[in-house]
């Protein structure tokens, strides 16, 4: 991590400091150059000065959004999370929607887990030395972040008796580890995944939710698990 005690003025300081509003355009180009530099060799290739090169911005842009490294790379961290668990912001309003929006985030995280981006972003982690701070906080804000999200979605359904699963926690870890499968491994071993293709993943989901859905049916009806796709998630 970049020292705390750099001279650059504090993100707050900045954001009050007078001048143009902050253009959300830069901030797009900037954590999709720090994403670049994490796949390529993990968090250990991010540093402030290679962000701004690869952006095409100066220091001073970059300092005005992220006080230092550890904000950059918490912010590229918790963009991904939120795109990934948009399907569980809400609480489900009947049994078809809790499938509709497990069967949105399963897909999700399929897309996620299958595309390049992280499977490059696990061979920087296994070729690259990185720090352990790095690395601990990339899990928490990331999978440990969707783990609890998904833990509260179902919380939500099993309060309101739309499925029986008191230990939303575990219920999480094992739908997680239903979607996954073994493409995971087959990431860290760099193997061909066996669902590279949409529709091999889309088949995936709606096998994985509504197993789960029969495993954990509390209120939950036969005829929302057998139904012939997911319908929108409202919301």
């Amino acid at each position: 991590m970049e020292p705390s005690c750099s001279p650059t003025p504090s993100r707050e300081r900045l954001r009050r400091a007078p001048g143009r509003p902050v253009d959300p355009g830069k901030d797009r180009v900037i954590l999709a150059a720090a994403r670049a530099l994490i796949r390529a060799g993990g968090p250990a290739a991010v540093t402030m000065e290679r962000v701004a090169q690869h952006a095409g911005v100066s220091k001073v842009t970059l300092y005005r959004r992220y006080a230092n490294r550890t904000a950059l790379l918490e912010a590229v961290v918790r963009q991904r999370a939120q795109r990934l668990c948009r399907a569980l912001r809400a609480p489900p309003v009947s049994d078809a929607d809790v499938r509709a929006r497990l069967y949105a985030f399963v897909e999700a995280l399929l897309a996620f887990l299958c595309g390049s981006e992280h499977r490059q972003f696990l061979r920087a982690l296994s070729g690259v030395p990185q720090s352990p701070a790095d690395v601990q906080r990339i899990w928490q804000l990331g999978p440990a972040t969707a783990h609890a999200a998904l833990a509260a979605f179902l919380r939500a359904a099993h309060a309101q008796q739309q499925l029986h699963c008191p230990d939303a926690d575990a219920a999480a870890e094992q739908l997680l580890g239903l979607a996954m499968g073994l493409d995971l491994v087959r990431s860290l071993y760099r193997v061909p995944l066996a669902r590279q293709r949409r529709v091999h993943r889309r088949a995936h989901a709606q096998q994985v939710v509504d197993g789960f859905l029969r495993a954990y049916a509390g209120g939950f009806t036969a005829a929302a698990v057998a139904s012939p796709g997911p319908s929108a998630p409202a919301g």
